[in-house]
């Protein structure tokens, strides 16, 4: 059964929104305007900041991965539930950051949620490509094959996330402090360089396209 995907959308647009928004109400009121309390906060919003940009980049990715599809399967609906799903749990893993700056644990635990959020979208993005595919449009058709390319390169992405990760974790053990720092700055690294190779990708799909 297919479903239009205006309302698939709309219900990600508004989910998204609400992420974003709860994010701010987990940075604590300081208590007085000490060095210490001010140091603190300027530590919540890093980590807030962080995770506002993560959040963001993932609705535009999101975006454009619908912006060429007409109408979207049963399956990729459920799929988008799921990759919402890893998405939203952004938040908690931010307020656990924000409450534990300087234990390795929540650290480790947030750069695994976004780990899954790739993951997910990455099965998300399968599931457009197939439902694209019953739409006969050579337009449509292109952009698939663009889709599919741009789609090896994110493998590729995920892949290289997940040997530094692995690395961090090792470097944890003999550093936590240093180890934290990196595993905070990566998901926000990561995020805009995966929106910057995508869109660079695209551009010269495009460019390629012109100059036949």
């Amino acid at each position: 059964m297919d479903i239009s995907k205006n309302r698939l959308e709309a219900f990600s647009d508004a989910v998204i929104a609400i992420i974003i928004t709860i994010m701010v109400l987990d940075i604590p009121v300081p208590k007085d305007f000490t060095f210490e309390s001010i140091r603190d906060m300027g530590v919540s919003f890093f980590i807030y900041f962080v995770s506002f940009i993560v959040v963001g980049a993932q609705w535009v990715k999101h975006h454009y991965l619908f912006n060429f599809c007409k109408m979207v399967s049963s399956k990729v609906v459920w799929r988008n539930i799921l990759y919402l799903f890893f998405l939203s749990q952004i938040p908690y893993f931010s307020r656990l950051l924000i409450e534990h700056p300087r234990k390795v644990i929540p650290a480790i635990f947030y750069d695994i949620i976004f780990l899954l959020m790739m993951l997910s979208y990455h099965f998300l993005q399968h599931g457009v490509i197939e439902s694209m595919l019953k739409e006969n449009n050579k337009a449509i058709i292109d952009k698939i094959n663009e889709r599919r390319d741009s789609q090896k390169h994110q493998t590729l992405f995920i892949l290289v996330f997940l040997i530094f990760f692995c690395l961090i974790i090792c470097l944890s053990i003999y550093n936590p402090t240093i180890s934290i720092v990196f595993f905070v700055i990566m998901p926000i690294i990561s995020s805009l360089t995966y929106l910057w190779s995508d869109d660079r990708f695209d551009r010269k799909k495009r460019n390629k396209r012109i100059n036949r």
